[in-house]
């Protein structure tokens, strides 16, 4: 750990990584947990979910597939098509911990995700600025 840096919110993303847990699935039970909250609570059927950035993006998109009968719809703004802008970019594990959950490249990815997540439709509004563009032929 880089010294002064021993408080800083992702290193206690590396605390859970390291005892085998993944910030990234905490969080997304966290957020299935208030989203069912306020689905009891309004006494409605679904709820709408919006996020903005690549790491809300990601722990809604797994949530939304870990009970896909709960949103209605995930909409995106300022997100990614793909994980694979994480290394375009390369985005930092000190920029979004969670993005760095083991395995999770090599098994999934944000279309993927979103397809795991029906019935809920996800929309992605708006990419992250200088955000690779995706070939259409990838799509």
């Amino acid at each position: 750990m880089t010294p002064g840096k021993e408080n800083e919110p992702f290193s206690y993303a590396q605390i859970l990584d390291g005892e085998g847990d993944r910030p990234l699935g905490l969080q997304a039970a966290q957020l299935l947990a208030i989203a069912n909250w306020i689905r009891a609570r309004a006494g409605a059927q679904k709820v709408r979910l919006e996020s903005r950035g690549i790491r809300t993006q990601t722990i809604g998109l797994v949530a939304a597939a870990l009970q896909p009968d709960l949103l209605s719809e995930v909409i995106v703004h300022e997100g990614m098509s793909s994980f694979d802008f994480l290394l375009q970019k390369p985005v930092t594990f000190d920029e979004a911990p969670e993005l760095f959950c083991l395995d999770l490249y090599k098994d999934f990815d944000l279309p993927r995700l979103a397809t795991i997540a029906a019935p809920a439709q996800v929309k992605l509004q708006s990419l992250v600025k200088n955000a690779p563009q995706k070939a259409p032929s990838q799509e």
